[in-house]
């Protein structure tokens, strides 16, 4: 089996790879990822070791290449022609692979730690005022728990409105939407 594969298409990102993958197995082709582990081992060499390799059997190679190219074909005649300012690109070098730095979930699980470790800090200062004799108002210690109970849902809020963003290309970071220079 391995002798009658052959490769027919290259991908630099592993998303694309599978797309097509998928692609040809909805169609009823089998077809197999080549050095995809190699390219999530060492991303940014992607393209010195060729990428990964979209292979299927020799017997099956001229109709998955028309399944892809009927498939890129529909995907041009369906997407809507993007205006200059539809999409965000990166101010430094123009790329227009912009992600997000980090994941809502990993955003969230901080800002929830960070909390939590600040209601614990806050409790130990007090805590360690009352030993010495330093009495702090209720009201205050009210206030400030308060304002650490608050925090987490401003922080969300801020994180959602003005996330964090990522160039692929030359990995630039900025929050919200770039300022043009």
């Amino acid at each position: 089996m391995p002798d009658d594969l052959v490769t027919i298409d290259r991908f630099l990102f592993l998303p694309d790879a599978e797309i097509a993958r998928a692609t040809l197995e909805a169609a009823g082709i089998d077809a197999v990822l080549i050095d995809e582990n190699t390219v999530r081992m060492s991303w940014g060499d992607a393209q010195a070791h060729g990428g990964i390799r979209l292979q299927v059997r020799r017997d099956d190679a001229e109709e998955a290449r028309d399944v892809l190219s009927a498939e890129v074909a529909s995907d041009e005649d369906q997407a809507a022609p993007l205006e200059e300012g539809d999409y965000e690109h990166c101010h430094r070098c123009g790329s227009a692979e912009i992600y997000p730095a980090e994941s809502r979930s990993k955003t969230y699980a901080r800002i929830l730690l960070l909390a939590g470790a600040a209601f614990v800090l806050a409790r130990f200062v007090f805590g360690m005022l009352a030993i010495y004799g330093i009495r702090v108002p209720d009201r205050a210690q009210s206030f400030v728990i308060a304002l650490l109970l608050l925090s987490p849902a401003f922080a969300v809020v801020f994180s959602a409105v003005a996330p964090k963003k990522r160039c692929r290309s030359c990995g630039l970071e900025w929050r919200g939407k770039q300022r043009t220079a």
